[in-house]
């Protein structure tokens, strides 16, 4: 009959055994140059996939690595203080992406820009800032965003040749 005290000694022998096999764990570092921009639009409209056009009223940027932003058209909603947003999911393909962000704040760079879109997507917000419902993800076959004289455009086309446009004037 083994010792207990001789039994645990060995269980956590093995465990150490085990534990120092395994890969060593990665440390996350912070990503500083990420975040987000917004601002109000002097002038501004997008199709939703109902071909309907709409004004909106603000843009957002969201920088999420060194190649991949979210632009973001938005528009009131039907009830007061709600709101509804059309976003183009974005891959940048040509120049940088036109945020400076330090500690999840940016701004905006006049550099021109121009990315390939990845996915569109529709959502409602109530006066709270919730969700209405699931976002509606929707594949596109091709498009692209340009950000050129303060001007910033965005075209996708659905697989059945309805397209998402948007264009908002900083």
């Amino acid at each position: 009959m083994i010792d207990r005290s001789t039994h645990l000694c060995l269980r956590e022998f093995l465990l150490s055994i085990v534990l120092l096999s395994l890969p060593q764990a990665v440390i996350a570092v912070p990503n500083f140059n990420i975040g987000r921009y917004q601002t109000s639009t002097k002038k501004c409209s997008y199709t939703d996939s109902n071909q309907n056009t709409i004004a909106c009223r603000e843009l957002q940027l969201n920088k999420r690595s060194a190649s991949v932003v979210g632009v973001h058209f938005i528009s009131a909603g039907k009830t007061k203080d709600s709101r509804k947003q059309l976003t183009f999911v974005t891959l940048t393909t040509q120049g940088t992406i036109p945020l400076l962000c330090n500690h999840g704040s940016c701004r905006m760079d006049d550099s021109p820009w121009k990315s390939v879109v990845s996915s569109v997507a529709e959502a409602s917000f109530n006066s709270n800032g919730i969700a209405t419902g699931l976002p509606r993800s929707l594949h596109v076959s091709k498009g692209h965003c340009k950000l050129t004289n303060k001007i910033l455009s965005c075209i996708a086309q659905k697989p059945n040749g309805d397209k998402f446009k948007a264009e908002a004037q900083l």
